[in-house]
């Protein structure tokens, strides 16, 4: 049974490709799904329906794969059930890894690559047609950060203090995005960098003197104070005691550079920060180091 996999859009897993010689996805199962919202309910006694809560966060993502198994062989060949029972044992060496989090690729297009980390949390059981050779299974992949990325990290270079910049090579992102590095570089005071689709703002309450550089990390809610050209808070001087978060959200992280829309242009999505701080010299700047997100 020689089937042409299709090109686009697929996936791949830990480098895997699901489209293969031994396996092809099934058309239905191409395209990544919108995650949920988690629902909150607010209700109050003579007042017709909910009262709006905004800002809700969203469900783990999960991706159904549906699978088509053949009996080819890894060269093209077409073989017989032994081949067939070596690509279902291929595919669950794939799927089996519980020591770590599986690296999902999924590809919709040339030139457009996301990635996730993901894990099989249901089980796998294939409906195996042995007349045909032939066998399909459904692989449902948990996303437990929801949001796709970018492949590799951008850096955006801004200016301290700044309104209303725009980060430009985080353009196009469709999800907020929580584990930004965001380094500032004095001579500075009081630091502060604010999202402004969000609202969210964090700022240092310390000096920066020229040559010394405070490194944010969004993601584990750690910053330090260095003085080289490095975004490596290690050897650094810890002073997360002196970092302020505030705005919706910030109780439980820090930062969270939001898309918006310019006006009602859904293919206009941009990051805006503004910086501000006092003491500072044409030396002085705010950059970000992040993965674009997406739904």
């Amino acid at each position: 049974m020689n089937v042409p996999p299709l090109s686009y859009p697929t996936y791949t897993v830990d480098g895997v490709p699901m489209d293969s010689t031994g396996w092809y996805l099934t058309p239905a199962t191409r395209r990544r799904p919108l995650p949920a919202v988690k629902a909150v309910s607010v209700e109050v006694p003579g007042r017709a329906g909910q009262l709006p809560v905004l800002g809700l966060d969203v469900e783990a993502t999960t991706v159904p794969l549906g699978l088509f198994v053949t009996c080819n062989r890894p060269d093209g060949t077409e073989g017989d059930l032994e081949a067939l029972e070596h690509n279902l044992a291929a595919l669950y060496s794939v799927f089996g890894v519980r020591h770590r989090l599986l690296d999902v690729r999924h590809m919709p297009a040339p030139g457009i690559e996301l990635q996730a980390s993901a894990t099989v949390l249901a089980a796998v059981d294939p409906d195996v047609d042995i007349a045909n050779r032939f066998a399909r299974m459904q692989v449902v992949l948990t996303v437990p950060g929801t949001y796709w990325r970018d492949v590799s990290a951008v850096t955006w270079s801004g200016k301290l203090p700044g309104a209303g910049q725009v980060v430009t090579p985080l353009a196009g992102s469709t999800a907020p995005i929580a584990d930004a590095l965001v380094r500032f570089t004095g001579p500075a005071t009081n630091p502060k960098i604010t999202d402004a689709a969000s609202g969210v703002t964090v700022a240092y309450t310390g000096a920066l003197t020229g040559g010394q550089r405070l490194l944010v990390d969004c993601e584990n809610l750690r910053a330090a104070r260095v003085s080289t050209d490095t975004w490596d808070l290690a050897g650094g001087t810890d002073v997360t005691g002196s970092m302020d978060s505030s705005g919706p959200g910030s109780a439980n992280r820090w930062l969270h550079l939001t898309p918006a829309m310019a006006g009602h242009d859904p293919y206009s999505r941009s990051i805006t920060v503004t910086t501000t701080a006092s003491g500072t010299s044409g030396a002085s700047a705010v950059e970000i180091r992040a993965r674009r997100a997406h739904l």
